[in-house]
């Protein structure tokens, strides 16, 4: 029995056509390869190649500035192509391969030239040219032939100058372009996000007092700026989580922790009770501020019932939960404080922190003061607090409302 061959067949590409000419395809799509094949449709591109191959993409690249109809390149990106034809393949068809990723490379048979080039390498070019005046052919030429020059060093050399130097100047001329804040995308602030900490460590010795100034200046804008965001979107978490009854202590504690105390109070870091393994009596909740001092926190829900009254006396007294977190924070700081030298030790061994144990402060939060019915219940509140010795109590809506006046102030 004669077996068929069977034929694969070609892959079916999605066709996207010019808005202006249904009949002029300008781009296809080949999603089982994961390409893109650009069809240029000036002449003044097709003197050098027909065509533009997209690896890794099921679109149009952005950055690249490729015309939706057909016509090219923006940016002066046909000089890209000149130049390669000029000086690969002045009597052979030229190929461009522009990949997602991958390292570039130049191939040649009888009758081709490929060209591979990354795309994040074209987007700077073109990121490049377009700073240029557009009337200055000559320094375009010379932009192009060092991009070239710099990535096949063998087989091009039009330049000797560096093209992936920094020289001064391109970043104010990058944002000297409209909209540059409105289309950032997540690359632009992934490296924004390793870009800064760069600035503000780098060394200036040797330069003008200007420039210090100036980078003093930038230093103390960001900081001001990320403040006011960061303090924003704690402020309305905060609001939510004080509308969920339901809110748990634990989540309570990993809120403070990480988003507000640190903040208000120059809180440098926290120490969990896994981090000190020692015979005594120790809090879940200890922080330790820019001093190395440590403070002693008991956290309650929101919604902890902090008063009862008592008819016959005719004044409140403390609930039983929060006579309770009275007495264990007395404990645990009393205990930090009998125990001091050896807690030292085990946070110095477990957290690799220097703290010092001198009358730690207590602080107790819980509760809010919608709770309280009346002026009398509200001033017994007070002054129940004000007889806790070393401790303070803290209502959440008024950690709200200390947040929002810091926000102001800002």
């Amino acid at each position: 029995m004669v077996k068929k061959n069977k034929t694969k067949k070609p892959e079916v590409p999605d066709r996207h056509f010019a808005s202006d000419d249904e009949n002029v395809c300008v781009y296809e799509v080949y999603k089982k390869s994961n390409k893109a094949i650009y069809y240029f449709r000036d002449s003044r591109y097709l003197k050098y190649t027909d065509k533009l191959t997209l690896q890794g993409y099921t679109d149009l690249p952005a950055g690249l500035y490729l015309n939706k109809k057909g016509y090219g390149f923006g940016k002066k990106g046909i000089l890209l192509l000149i130049t390669l034809k000029e000086q690969l393949a002045p009597r052979k068809n030229l190929e461009v391969v522009i990949i997602r990723k991958g390292k570039k490379s130049i191939s040649t048979n009888r009758t081709n030239v490929v060209v591979v080039l990354p795309c994040d390498d074209v987007r700077n070019l073109l990121v490049k040219l377009a700073r240029i005046n557009e009337e200055s052919n000559l320094e375009l030429k010379e932009a192009v032939g060092s991009f070239l020059s710099t990535k096949f060093p063998t087989r091009i050399k039009l330049s000797t100058e560096n093209f992936d130097e920094y020289k001064g100047g391109e970043v104010a001329a990058l944002l000297r372009r409209t909209k540059v804040t409105e289309k950032l995308n997540e690359e632009d602030l992934d490296s924004l996000q390793n870009f800064f900490p760069k600035i503000f460590a780098s060394s200036l010795k040797g330069k003008r007092k200007g420039v210090k100034k100036l980078r003093s200046g930038l230093i103390q804008k960001t900081k001001r700026v990320t403040d006011q965001i960061f303090l924003d979107e704690v402020i309305k978490e905060f609001e939510k989580n004080l509308s969920n009854a339901s809110f748990s202590e634990n989540s309570w504690q990993e809120f403070l922790r990480d988003k507000v105390l640190r903040y208000m109070s120059n809180y440098v870091t926290s120490i969990e009770k896994q981090n000190a393994s020692i015979e005594v009596s120790y809090p879940d909740f200890v922080m330790v501020d820019v001093y190395g001092f440590v403070d002693v926190f008991e956290i309650k829900k929101h919604t902890t019932p902090l008063l009862s009254y008592d008819s016959d006396h005719e004044n409140y007294y403390w609930k039983p939960d929060v006579s309770m977190a009275v007495a264990q924070i007395e404990k645990y700081i009393d205990e930090i404080v009998k125990n001091s030298d050896a807690y030292i030790r085990a946070v110095k061994k477990k957290k690799g922190v220097d703290i010092q144990v001198v009358r730690p402060r207590g602080y107790i939060i819980a509760g809010a003061s919608s709770q309280f019915k009346n002026k009398i219940e509200r001033d017994d509140f007070r002054k129940l607090g004000m007889s806790l010795k070393n401790i303070n109590f803290i209502l959440y809506d008024e950690l709200l409302e200390n947040l929002k006046n810091l926000r102001s102030k800002i």
